[in-house]
């Protein structure tokens, strides 16, 4: 774990609620003193938090999945390979042989055990069994020298499928294969944002999360450019956003936590014992049709449906399908049974210059939606609608 996301030495944890990042505010500081390449001008700082921290930070991470088996690529041999560049034209190669799937029949999970004894005991048995997993028997009958390539499966948690690099000669991934199967293992992320949107969450520790430990976020421009760093405790760069407009993600989660009282619960719980974080995901592309449901809560508990007339609820309905942006936190609760039920909390926000179609006709609704919306740089925004779902893994 990087050092600065350690508590200090006899810190306390307190039970506040989870953060993410402050407002930025102007602050008295020389960006030449923590960037030579910086340019001359004003400063905004902000507290950062562990987790912000983790969202941002651009090195590897590591979490754990279940391998269940691997993909077996076969070599080919030279003269099928010369025989078909010469029925290509020399042009391009022919597509090679499907690779064979091979997939493990021990599927059995121990949960964890009040009894630390008996928990012992079972995956002692699991473990006797495993020799009698048919997997094992057929990579033992692997040829190595048939063999172009071996690349794992593992299963994640909610029951997709993602694949595993292995390290080092046929050999050495057929005997991790062999020793590894049916059990969790370790496997590096370049880092924790994933792709546009989308943070996996697995590789922070819930036990290390101390909402009284902050970080120092200064934002600048750097040759014309928007540029941001987060630095240490002695002032100098800890390490700089290659993107800096990823801190947008981590001011509308700071909101969305505020309006969303379901998702500040939820988030809390995966850093205080009560479930354990998977992953965050930011998504404009939603499947929710308002058009064709029913008003969501929020406008039913403000106005009631007999005061807003057939007219008031026609025009509602169709600009809520305009604007929507999700923030979508999947999570696993804590269970006694080791049952993994993967719960999604789906925090929708509108835009609200999608109800702009309303201040003339609706002046009321416009006003009351307008008085709890938020401001970002992007706009101003309001907590439409919270959903919960729920998927049993495999």
């Amino acid at each position: 774990m990087p050092e600065g996301l350690r508590p200090p030495a006899g810190v306390q944890r307190v039970d506040a609620r989870v953060w993410v990042v402050s407002e930025p505010e102007p602050v008295r500081m020389d960006p030449e003193s923590f960037d030579p390449e910086a340019d001359r001008g004003g400063v905004k700082g902000c507290r950062l938090s562990e987790l912000g921290r983790y969202l941002l930070h651009p090195g590897p991470v590591e979490i754990r999945k279940r391998l269940i088996g691997c993909e077996v690529h076969p070599a080919r041999r030279a003269p099928a390979r010369w025989w078909q560049r010469v029925q290509a034209g020399l042009r391009r190669s022919a597509p090679r042989k499907q690779a064979d799937v091979i997939l493990s029949g021990l599927r059995l999970k121990v949960p964890a055990m009040d009894d630390p004894d008996l928990e012992l005991h079972l995956r002692r048995l699991v473990d006797e069994l495993r020799g009698y997993d048919p997997f094992v028997k057929k990579i033992a009958r692997l040829k190595t020298e048939r063999l172009a390539h071996l690349i794992g499966i593992c299963e994640d948690i909610g029951g997709g499928y993602s694949y595993l690099k292995l390290q080092g000669s046929l050999e050495e991934k057929m005997r991790y294969l062999t020793a590894h199967v049916g059990r969790e293992v370790r496997v590096t992320l370049h880092r924790a944002h994933l792709s546009e949107g989308l943070f996996d969450l697995r590789g922070f520790p819930p036990a290390a999360f101390n909402p009284s430990n902050a970080f120092r976020l200064v934002n600048y421009t750097r040759g014309g450019e928007p540029a941001a760093c987060v630095l240490n405790a002695l002032g100098s760069v800890d390490f700089r956003l290659a993107d800096p407009s990823a801190l947008r993600y981590l001011s509308l989660l700071e909101h969305t936590l505020t309006a969303n009282p379901d998702l500040q619960r939820a988030l809390t719980g995966c850093f205080f014992g009560k479930a354990r974080a998977v992953r965050l995901f930011f998504n404009k592309a939603l499947e929710v049709d308002y058009a064709k449901a029913g008003l969501p809560a929020l406008y039913r508990s403000i106005f009631r449906p007999a005061d807003l007339g057939d007219g008031g609820r026609n025009l509602i309905k169709p600009v809520l399908n305009f604007g929507q942006t999700a923030v979508s936190l999947s999570y696993l609760p804590a269970t006694d049974t080791g049952e993994e039920k993967l719960l999604t909390q789906i925090s929708i926000l509108h835009d609200l210059r999608a109800l702009d179609p309303l201040r003339k006709s609706l002046p009321n609704v416009y006003a009351e939606i307008s008085r709890r919306a938020f401001s970002l740089e992007a706009g101003r925004f309001y907590l439409l609608d919270s959903i919960t779902g729920a998927t049993h893994g495999q």
